[in-house]
């Protein structure tokens, strides 16, 4: 029954890593690591908040928290491919909601369909690398 439990509470919250804010900080300071930690240092509530993949999409796409950047956020891994439930519904309800930014949302959506399919990757892995050279590689705009 634990496992079941944690099978669907890694479906909602998304995929954690098991690292620390001070294993984070300590990566160069150009790495998706390091941007990783500086994002959750200074957006999160938490005293040591675990980095989700959402965090490492959020690093990656837009850098910000606001209900119209998130929703951005989730219209680009929707171009990029990602059919999860999560995200159709984020993004249906996302242009109910904010019907004013529709185009901003179309235009995010599309910047997901040129990138290169990364939505999936394990991105955790990837802590070592620099940003701008994972956002080169996979035409991240």
């Amino acid at each position: 029954m634990k496992n079941i439990s944690n099978i669907i509470s890694t479906f909602i919250n998304g995929k954690k890593a098991k690292i620390t804010m001070d294993e984070l900080i300590s990566y160069p300071k150009d790495t998706l690591g390091f941007h990783l930690g500086s994002f959750l240092f200074r957006n999160s509530y938490e005293a040591d908040p675990q980095p989700e993949l959402a965090d490492i999409h959020r690093v990656l796409i837009t850098k910000e928290t606001s209900n119209k950047e998130e929703i951005a956020m989730y219209c680009y891994l929707f171009g990029n491919g990602d059919l999860a439930l999560k995200t159709l519904f984020i993004v249906c309800t996302g242009t109910l909601l904010y019907p004013q930014h529709i185009k901003y949302f179309y235009s995010k959506y599309h910047d997901g369909k040129h990138a290169l399919r990364f939505y999936d990757l394990d991105h955790f892995r990837m802590l070592h690398l620099p940003l701008q050279r994972i956002k080169d590689t996979f035409l991240i705009r």
